[in-house]
Formats: C-alpha cells, sequence, structure tokens
C-alpha cells in the first residue's frame, strides 16, 4: 500500500489539528491519522472502531486504493499541549537544573535542532553566570557507525556479513527480514524490552504483528540478559508477556 502515494498527504487544517494525514514512511508503508481529542486522562492509550472507520472514511477521501484489509495495527498517542498558543522553553520554577521543552506540537519534528540549540546555549548561560566554566569535547563523535540490516543487504553483502556472524543467515523476523545478529546487536545497545527490540530493528513491526518472531526474540533475549523469559516485558514495569514460570504452573 505504500505506493499509492510518494508525499504527506496534507487536508485543511482544523482549528486544533494539522487533520488526518497519509504519511508514506521511509520503510515502504503507510500511516494514516490521526484523530485529535482532548482528553484529561494522562494514561489514555486506547484505541477504538470508531476512531478508525474515521480515519478510514476520511483518507479514502483523498487517496483511491486504500483497503481496510492492508490495516496492520493501530496506535494512540498523547501529546502535552501547551494552553499558551506556544512552545515551553524555559527554567523550571521550582527545580533549577530543569529546563522545561513542552508544548510543542506539530512543528516539533523540524523545530528539533533549533531547540537543541537554543537548550544548550540556555544551559551555557546558566553555568557560565554561576563561573562554571563550558568545554567542548574534542574527541565527541555525531555520527553514529552504520547499522547492518538484512533487509537492505545485496547478496554480496549478505555472503560478507554471514561469514563474519553466521547469526545473519538465521531470519527471526519475517515481515521485515530481521536477522538474528540484528536481535543480539539490539540488546547489547541497551534493549530490555520486547518494544525495545522492535524500536531498534523493526522486528514485531510487520504483518503480523510479532506473531511469529515474537517467542524467537524472546528466546534470545533470554539467552543474551541471562533471565527467565517470564521477566522479560514489553515495554517496563506492568507488562510482563509471560507472567509464570513452567514451575509456578505445576
Amino acid at each position: 500500500m505504500g505506493n499509492l502515494v510518494s508525499r504527506t498527504i496534507f487536508p485543511l487544517p482544523t482549528p486544533n489539528s494539522k487533520g488526518i494525514l497519509v504519511i508514506p514512511t521511509a520503510h515502504g508503508n503507510l500511516m494514516l491519522g490521526p484523530t485529535a481529542n482532548e482528553i484529561t486522562a494522562r494514561d489514555e492509550f486506547s484505541t477504538t472502531a470508531l476512531g478508525w472507520e474515521k480515519i478510514y472514511n476520511f483518507c479514502q477521501k483523498m487517496v483511491t486504493g486504500i483497503e481496510k484489509r492492508d490495516l496492520i495495527a493501530s496506535f494512540a498517542g498523547i501529546r502535552a499541549a501547551s494552553d499558551r498558543g506556544d512552545f515551553i522553553i524555559e527554567f523550571s520554577p521550582s527545580c533549577e537544573r530543569l529546563i522545561n521543552v513542552a508544548g510543542i506540537e506539530s512543528p516539533g519534528l523540524t523545530a528539533a535542532p533549533a531547540i537543541g540549540e537554543m537548550v544548550l546555549k540556555m544551559v551555557r548561560e546558566k553555568l557560565t553566570a554561576e563561573g562554571i566554566t563550558v568545554l567542548d569535547n574534542p574527541n565527541f563523535n555525531p555520527v553514529l557507525p552504520k547499522r547492518l540490516r538484512l533487509s537492505q543487504m545485496s547478496g554480496t553483502e549478505l555472503d560478507a556479513a554471514i561469514s563474519k556472524d553466521k547469526r545473519f543467515a538465521h531470519v527471526i523476523c519475517r515481515c521485515e527480514l530481521v536477522s538474528e545478529a540484528e536481535i543480539v546487536e539490539a540488546i547489547k545497545r541497551g534493549a530490555r524490552t520486547l518494544d525495545g527490540v522492535k524500536l531498534r530493528t523493526r522486528a514485531g513491526m510487520g504483518r503480523c504483528q510479532g506473531g511469529f518472531c515474537t517467542p524467537k526474540i524472546l528466546k534470545i533475549m533470554s539467552r543474551e540478559l541471562n533471565i527467565p523469559v517470564s521477566e522479560i516485558t514489553k515495554r517496563g514495569n506492568g507488562s510482563k508477556l509471560i507472567p509464570y514460570t513452567a514451575k509456578e504452573l505445576l
């Protein structure tokens, strides 16, 4: 479905939102949405059939060829909106070592580099005023090393990768073509939850939404972290995937 559009499709904005969009991703699929509803509960992440119908019906008017059967997953997020009508970038009135960067809505992605420079300047000025010298780290390298991705390799590159690490030949996520080597690397880089592995590798983001690869990822995490599978969570505290060990069930 990702080939239906090559650019993000925007409708006319509303007073509280830029509207429901059709968004092509870097990975070749589409994102549709979002809706925008004001809520008071800070932990309300549920999605609804009504919300999906609203998004689907609206997007159909902008792009032909979108089918309900192509839906893989639905998501919800909470945006901490500001009542000031502008970004909040300032030192906290209750904690002098804290800078609040909040109320940053849709423009946040493109504004992020400038916001980072602004916050850095604020920190420098505050520390200088306190008589603390701020020095740049000459050894800092802002460029992350390129990660090997099975889904992006040519046949020659794959042969070379397998010759160095045979785990590249073991496909864990078939939907997104993620190898065991990539899962292990993600864990070594700090992934401690199933979602942590997903965000670093895309394993579990495909058509089956982890139906095939989740047990395999759990087994690898258990082995690499040296913990029982029952201790692994989806996203942290309160989200265990397997709440009981085999011994507890007997």
